[in-house]
């Protein structure tokens, strides 16, 4: 059994990046339009193994998926505080059903 206050999915901090969990892919947007369908596609053909703030400088967007592939999250980096301090992020989720 699973604890009910076990998320479903989560975003951890290490320094100057995130760290997805294990069983997630991750995508960085090119540009800062990033749909769903924009993720599958980046997913498939270029996906990242780090999720550097620098790269997410402006709100760039990213995107992860659950190795089962029914959830999708779009994130925004807002603001950063140094030495592992506090994360402001915007995140859109994206279900599958079935």
């Amino acid at each position: 059994m699973v604890p009910a206050e076990t998320p479903s999915w989560y975003l951890a901090r290490s320094g100057d990046e995130f760290v997805p969990p294990e069983d997630t892919d991750a995508f960085v947007a090119a540009g800062y339009v990033l749909s769903p369908a924009d993720c599958e596609k980046g997913l498939a053909t270029e996906p990242v193994t780090g999720l550097w703030f620098d790269d997410l400088a402006d709100e760039r967007p990213f995107c992860a998926r659950r190795s089962d592939g029914r959830e999708i999250v779009i994130v925004r980096l807002v603001h950063a505080e140094a030495d592992d301090g506090p994360v402001t992020v915007v995140l859109s989720r994206y279900t599958k059903a079935g």
